[in-house]
Parts: structure tokens; sequence; C-alpha cells
């Protein structure tokens, strides 16, 4: 929420790319933000993840609106591994 041009809406998914499970932040750009400041704003977010957890995440910077809501909550955390499991 600290990053200028993305909205506080924002989703942690997590998957599995063969034995490495992977983080993707996927985050909702404010309407008023420009290509290039999401380009911006993702590696601003990249870097502060890695910095303030000390995981390297992917950053996902989506259109207003984008990330599906149910009863006007939004899944913060989207786990993938699971449907991999046996």
């Amino acid at each position: 929420m600290r990053t200028p041009g993305l909205a506080p809406h924002f989703q942690l998914i997590i998957e599995r790319a063969g034995r490495l499970d992977t983080l993707t932040v996927r985050v909702e750009a404010r309407p008023d933000c420009t290509s290039q400041r999401r380009a911006d704003a993702a590696r601003e977010l990249m870097h502060a993840v890695k910095g303030r957890v000390g995981v390297t995440a992917g950053v996902e910077v989506v259109e207003p609106g984008t990330l599906e809501r149910s009863s006007g909550k939004l899944q913060r955390v989207v786990d993938r591994r699971e449907s991999l499991r046996g």
C-alpha cells in the first residue's frame, strides 16, 4: 500500500514449479496509474518484498477491479499447490 500507483487490493498466489514453491503478488493499479508507472511500481514492490520478508516474489500489476471479490471481500491467499498433491 506504500507503493505509489498501486491500490490496496492484492492477492498472494502460491504455486509449485518442480520442487520449489513460487510466490506471485497480484496487485491492482490505481485508475490514474500509467503503464510506465506500473512497471516501476512492480519493480519497487518486488524489491520491498525481498527486503522486508527475504523472499523473491514475482509481481503482476493488473487493471483496477480485476481481482475477483466474493461477498465484497478479496481472497488474499490463493494456494494452488493443493491441486498438485495426490
